[in-house]
């Protein structure tokens, strides 16, 4: 199957051999799908990912970073995924670019089709980079590999920049963004009026849970407050706002205070935002013994 998989590939690349830069990416353009290196059920080779290795290959490395900065937003990505692997783009730069344009593509990566922002791919392009890098150095252990893995995200400098311009960000962040730079580390003192201020005025749950993981004694007044009186008449209505009406649910039904399950439920009852993701919030609220 590997030799078949390689004789495809091969062939693939010679298919496009005599094609010119802007030939390649005009094609890549007009498939208009970011794709992994094999997709599908068989796991084909990619045509798509074969144009961009052949595009690469007749790239200069200052072309390259000219094509992170380019129009269309699959050509973007697949240049910026290049740099992060190659070592060779300033990571934060390109986050903090594609926060401003805030685009999505439809990607394929082996058996999975979805839409995803340009921003995220990005960001979790090198969060799998370090993570895979420092897995590699320990054998046959998960829970040390596990342990590495969590300590290069909590160390890595460029990773510690990756989340601060997360927090950072006045544009609107991917929740899953959010997710993963609240749990990489804990930050410096410095940013807590930011998260305090992402967690209080902008509805953030994952900033929310940052300060009671870690200052929930010195914030509890500010997070009593926001569950009692901002929380309540908050509007999730985006998407991304949906899923943080989620984690505030959790929250507040895993806490032992019986006023703030009250204040969830009545929440939930009053609001209709959250039913196109019902599974999700019903499948929570049955490990709590609650139907609405």
């Amino acid at each position: 199957m590997k030799k078949l998989l390689t004789i495809i590939f091969s062939l693939t690349i010679s298919l496009c051999f005599s094609q010119t830069k802007e030939q390649l990416i005009n094609s890549i353009i007009k498939v208009n799908t970011v794709e992994s290196y094999c997709v599908g059920i068989a796991c084909m080779v990619s045509p798509q990912y074969a144009r961009f290795q052949k595009l690469k290959k007749k790239l200069s490395e200052k072309e390259l970073i000219e094509l992170s900065r380019h129009e269309n937003p699959i050509i973007r990505t697949y240049a910026s995924i290049e740099l992060i692997q190659s070592n060779k783009g300033n990571v934060p730069e390109l986050l903090s670019a594609e926060l401003q344009k805030n685009e999505m593509v439809e990607t394929f990566e082996g058996c999975i089709m979805g839409i995803d922002p340009v921003s995220s791919i990005i960001y979790h392009e090198y969060w799998n980079k370090i993570r895979l890098e420092e897995s590699r150095k320990i054998k046959g252990n998960n829970y040390e590999q596990d342990l590495a893995m969590q300590k290069a995200l909590a160390t890595d400098l460029t990773m510690e920049k990756l989340d601060s311009v997360i927090i950072y960000s006045e544009k609107e962040v991917y929740w899953l963004l959010y997710d993963r730079t609240f749990k990489n580390r804990k930050h410096k003192d410095n940013y807590l009026p930011r998260i305090t201020e992402l967690a209080v005025s902008k509805n953030n749950a994952y900033a929310f849970d940052y300060l009671k993981k870690y200052y929930s004694s010195e914030y509890s007044e500010e997070l009593e407050n926001y569950l009692k009186n901002d929380f309540p008449k908050a509007k999730f209505q985006t998407e991304n706002e949906v899923v943080n009406l989620h984690l505030f649910t959790k929250i507040m039904l895993e806490s032992k205070n019986d006023d703030y399950k009250k204040i969830a439920i009545e929440k939930l009852r009053n609001y209709d935002n959250w039913k196109g993701k019902s599974g999700w919030f019903k499948a929570t609220l049955r490990k709590y013994g609650i139907e609405l």
